[in-house]
Formats: structure tokens, C-alpha cells, sequence
């Protein structure tokens, strides 16, 4: 084996714990001193093939740049010395005493890190706690060690409110599913730091034919606060429009001319509802008045020549208090290597009609993974991918981009009583339903 380039860091991906605690990390080390790898990953017997894989899942491995090998304790000890902010850590082990204790604390909590947050379908019939006992000594060993106070925040300004929204929305196994999905799409950290988005989107819609009928290129922003404001302004065609959304108020403008109609505005607000509902999935399910069920376990039919992975099926449902998507719901796919969404199967009560998304094409910004790439096919009761409707495609994302306030300055006042379009689902019907067309079976 030769040695790796940089400090390789080995822990168990499966361990919601220990993602955590790398995530943290990784945010403390700008320059990619270290590359962090799952036990898990296949690569790990080729790269190292004289490791000891169980002592590996007993402590971290940290191999360097020089052959040696750091175990436990010692290993983050190493990493430290390479983290900003954390080199003085490091020189704790110089105090008589020290590394013995940060050793006997480090076992204690690797040995009990699955009960300290469990995040996969391997851990979920773990214990969910470590125990009064654990926690005593917890607290009596960690603050002795002074490291406690300066690590664990990692300078994170405001509280996670992931565990405690999903403990009041979803069932246990629908919880362990979702939090291990977020692990994977950007640690809750990275997501509340960002305050917009800003992307190029591009529709095609083909509408069960071969060739698309209609494309759409345009930019959207999004304000990733509690207004629920959001902008498109259309890059090609004659009579370009531009959007322009805030909670219940909408302006909308073609080739520079207002729109006044109210039957002109209601698709384009249902429009952005969905733009905004579909780009920000999975992170969304915490800010609606929403349900989370856990469906089972499948292996969805192929949707190409690469086999699906196995999934954990979590239902998202609404609260009835909004008629207009108390019938909806959407079956997130998740899956169970990987733990990102393969595919969002969904029906929409008002139209009885059903659809599947199909996720592909993931790239990370600003610490976000996104999939860049969305197809939607008609469907039925069953999931079975039918014929392509339309796909959705995301380029130039930019999260923090440079607007702010003045982008929905001056827009008209809020009506006194709104209309509340329907929300289709996820990337799904784009155009007004036909009222001539009989209404699909629903075989649910």
C-alpha cells in the first residue's frame, strides 16, 4: 500500500454521530488537508487492504501522509494539529494526564455512539438514549477535558430543530429515514447559514411525446426566509415574463406590461408554489404543516440500465386544515445506500391523478446537495414509470447570491382574501387540467 497524498481519516458512515462530527470538521478545514472516508466504502479494502475493518468500527483510523497509521484518541489528536482553530487541542496531549483521559473518554463514546443518534435501517433497533449512568459520567469527563466548551458547537449560531420538528411529525422509523436523508443532503448547519438561492431553470415538457413541446429557460430567486418570496424572470421568447411572489401577494408582468386579470395570475402563483416546493425538497418537509409516515422498505423497478438500490418509502401528507391538499400526498424513495432521494412518487386529490419524479444528476453548493435533474412521468397507484411529462433541469446555483429586499420592492398590496391555488405534485401537472378529461382511476 502506498501512503495516501493527505491524512486519510476512516469512520463509520453509518453513524449519524460521526457524520456530524466530520461535517464539523470538514467546515474547520478550507484547504482539504483531510479526506474523510467511510469504513463502509468499497474503495477501503483496495486503498488499505491491511486494515483491521472491526478494530476500524471499534475507533477511528487516521493514516498519514508519512505511512503512519493513528488510531482513537491519537487520531484526532493528528487531526486537530491540521484544523483551524483547534491546533491548541492538539497540545493538550503535552499535559501529564491528558492522554489517558481523552483516551478513556474517547472509547466510552465510540462504543455508544449509535445510541447518541441513530440514522440508519443498521442502528434503528438500537436503544435511543445512553443512559442516566452515561450521561453522568459524560458530564463529569468531557468538561474536565475543557474541549467540550470550544468543540462540539463548532461555532454554530443557532440551534438544530431538525430531531425535535421530526419527533412531532413523523413516527420513528420515518424519523431515522429523514434524518440520515439530510446527513446526505447538507447538514442543517449549511442550510439555515444561507438566507437565498439563485439558479437557472430550464423545463422541457413533452407531454407523453418524444420530442418536447415546449421549453422554458429562466432564473429563479429564492428567499430562503419566512416570507416565502420568490422570483422568475424568463430568458427566451417574445413575451417574456416576469414573476414576482410574496406570501399571498403576486405581480406579474409580460413584455413590461402588468398583468390585472386574476384568472391570468392564478398559474403563475401555483407555478412558483411548486418551484419553490420542488427545488427546496427535502429541507421543506420541516417548514410545512406536514405528516411523515414510514411506508416500508422497496426496490423500485429500474428506471434505466443501472438496478435500483433497496429504499426506505416515507409518505408525506398534509394537515387537513388546508383543503386544497389534504387528499396529496408524496412517497419520497430514499435510498438505503446512499440515503438521497431516488424518486418521489406522488397523487394529487384534486385531479386524481398520479406521477413520479425521478432525482439524478447530485452536485453540492455552498455545502448543499442538489439534484440538478428531475423527470416527471405519468404513473399509476403502483409507481410504474409511464411516459415522459417533463424534466426540470438546474444549472448555475448560488446560494447567497447578490439581491435582496429590492427585488419584490414595491409590489401591490395583499388582497384581503387570496385565493388558495391547489398545490400539484411534486414537478408534476404544469399546465391547467382539462376539465373535459375523465378524471384517472385511484385504486388506493
Amino acid at each position: 500500500m502506498s501512503a495516501p497524498s493527505r491524512y486519510v481519516a476512516l469512520y463509520d458512515g453509518d453513524c449519524r454521530f460521526c457524520t456530524r462530527w466530520r461535517d464539523r470538521m470538514i467546515a474547520r478545514d478550507p484547504r482539504g488537508a483531510i479526506e474523510w472516508l467511510s469504513v463502509h466504502d468499497p474503495s477501503v479494502a483496495t486503498r488499505f487492504p491491511g486494515i483491521d475493518r472491526e478494530d476500524a468500527l471499534r475507533q477511528m483510523w487516521v493514516y498519514a501522509p508519512d505511512g503512519s497509521v493513528h488510531k482513537g484518541a491519537e487520531g484526532w489528536r493528528m487531526l486537530f494539529r491540521l484544523l483551524d482553530g483547534l491546533s491548541w487541542v492538539a497540545g493538550l496531549y503535552s499535559i501529564p494526564g491528558v492522554p489517558f483521559v481523552m483516551d478513556r473518554v474517547y472509547r466510552y463514546i465510540a462504543a455508544r455512539r449509535y445510541r447518541l443518534s441513530c440514522s440508519s435501517a443498521a442502528c434503528r433497533g438500537r436503544p435511543a438514549g445512553a443512559g442516566p449512568r452515561a450521561l453522568g459520567l459524560l458530564a463529569l469527563l468531557i468538561p474536565a477535558l475543557v474541549v467540550s466548551s470550544s468543540v462540539w458547537g463548532c461555532g454554530e449560531g443557532r440551534p438544530d430543530p431538525v430531531s425535535e420538528r421530526l419527533q412531532s411529525i413523523a413516527d420513528p422509523q420515518a424519523e431515522s429515514v429523514v434524518l440520515a436523508m439530510f446527513e446526505a443532503y447538507g447538514p442543517y448547519s449549511a442550510w439555515s447559514a444561507h438566507h437565498n438561492v439563485e439558479y437557472t431553470y430550464r423545463l422541457q415538457l413533452f407531454d407523453g411525446r418524444k420530442e418536447p413541446q415546449a421549453v422554458v429557460r429562466q432564473v429563479h430567486r429564492i428567499d430562503l426566509g419566512a416570507g416565502e418570496r420568490s422570483f422568475a424572470q424568463d430568458l427566451e421568447g417574445a413575451e417574456r415574463q416576469v414573476v414576482r411572489v410574496a406570501g399571498g401577494r403576486i405581480e406579474v408582468t409580460r413584455s413590461g406590461v402588468p398583468v390585472t386579470e386574476p384568472m391570468q395570475l392564478e398559474f403563475p402563483r401555483a407555478f412558483m408554489r411548486i418551484a419553490r416546493f420542488t427545488f427546496l425538497l427535502p429541507w421543506n418537509l420541516l417548514d410545512t404543516e406536514s405528516r411523515l409516515q414510514f411506508r416500508g422498505e422497496r426496490t423500485p423497478p429500474m428506471a434505466g440500465h443501472v438496478p435500483s438500490d433497496e429504499c426506505d418509502v416515507v409518505r408525506l401528507t398534509f394537515e387537513e386544515k388546508d383543503p386544497s391538499r389534504k387528499d396529496d400526498w408524496h412517497d419520497l424513495y430514499v435510498s438505503r445506500v446512499n440515503h438521497i432521494i431516488d424518486r418521489i412518487h406522488s397523487y394529487r386529490g384534486e385531479d386524481r391523478s398520479y406521477w413520479l419524479s425521478l432525482w439524478s444528476d447530485h452536485r453540492t453548493f455552498g455545502g448543499v446537495r442538489v439534484a440538478t435533474r428531475r423527470e416527471t412521468h405519468a404513473s399509476d397507484v403502483a409507481a410504474t414509470i409511464g411516459p415522459l411529462e417533463a424534466v426540470v433541469e438546474y444549472s448555475e446555483v448560488r446560494f447567497d447570491a447578490p439581491f435582496g429586499d429590492e427585488v419584490w420592492a414595491g409590489m401591490p398590496e395583499e388582497p384581503e382574501a387570496p385565493p388558495t391555488p391547489a398545490v400539484p405534485a411534486t414537478a408534476g401537472r404544469l399546465a391547467p387540467p382539462d376539465p373535459a378529461a375523465p378524471p384517472r382511476s385511484d385504486a388506493e
